[in-house]
């Protein structure tokens, strides 16, 4: 018996039945947003709030891009945006794994670490943006060109993430190879950076992916932190408050495309299987 009918013989009818209609509503659910922002991104002004809404606009147009570029500095937004979900990823990395690494090693740490990285997720953004604004503005950090305060912001976010990730993924790590290295003359360093990291490329991938984007979409800290000097986010939300949904549309859009970009950059490690410990 070949192994397709084998299948059908043991799945359900009606379960057969199903599965087709629940894959479109998944995918609906999905891509339906998507396919919204950019059709009123690349609709006119006037078309956006027209009803019923059709899935086609009557003409393509990028006006709406054209007059974004030319009134707000849209490459500014755009690469404070970029500068800053970058350098938060590379910090809360270089800061997380090692973190992570350590608790997975030493078992005084792994509540503490654990539970500290939860408990740091629990509190709403705007609790930890009053104080911290209290801190940035006497050295200057808070509306920084650069964003440095809304780094530190976000590596409030990052690094909790990142130390998670990372406890899971080398505590499912053999120690003997580390212990081997040991013996070998290695230096913990060493064992971590030629052994224990190497072997979770993985989980270091999604790791960036969620940190990436959860920084790259950040809207709390963006919008009290950074008064003038404006990520995304923020540009989306003024926009779509004053209902020009044609302009927040492509802004919008213009926000997924960078996230595309990381996703597909990484995505030859998460499909190799070996980011198991970061996503479970």
């Amino acid at each position: 018996m070949k192994r397709s009918s084998w299948h059908r013989g043991l799945t359900p009818p009606l379960f057969r039945a199903i599965t087709p209609g629940a894959l479109l509503v998944l995918a609906a659910v999905n891509l339906g947003p998507i396919g919204l922002v950019i059709r009123q991104a690349f609709s006119p002004e006037g078309e956006s709030a027209t009803w019923p809404i059709s899935l086609v606009p009557q003409s393509v147009t990028v006006e709406n891009l054209t007059l974004l570029w030319e009134t707000q500095s849209l490459g500014n937004h755009l690469f404070l945006s970029l500068w800053v979900a970058a350098l938060t990823t590379l910090i809360s990395l270089a800061l997380g794994f090692p973190a992570g690494w350590s608790a997975a090693r030493l078992g005084v740490l792994q509540k503490i670490a654990t539970r500290s990285a939860l408990l740091s997720r629990i509190l709403p953004p705007i609790t930890i943006a009053i104080p911290l604004t209290a801190m940035l503005i006497p050295v200057g950090a808070y509306n920084h060109p650069l964003g440095l305060g809304l780094v530190v912001a976000h590596l409030t976010i990052g690094i909790p993430i990142a130390i998670l990730i990372s406890f899971a993924a080398f505590r499912g790590f053999p120690r003997e190879f580390e212990e081997a290295a040991y013996v070998d003359g290695c230096s913990p360093l060493g064992v971590f950076w030629r052994i224990s990291l190497p072997s979770v490329k993985g989980s270091l991938a999604s790791a960036s992916i969620l940190v990436f984007l959860v920084s790259w979409d950040e809207f709390t800290y963006a919008l009290l932190l950074q008064l003038t000097n404006r990520t995304m986010p923020p540009l989306v939300y003024y926009y779509t408050e004053f209902g020009q949904l044609g302009a927040a549309s492509t802004l919008a859009f213009l926000m997924l495309l960078p996230a595309v970009v990381v996703i597909a950059a990484l995505q030859r490690l998460l499909v190799r299987g070996v980011l198991a410990g970061g996503i479970k």
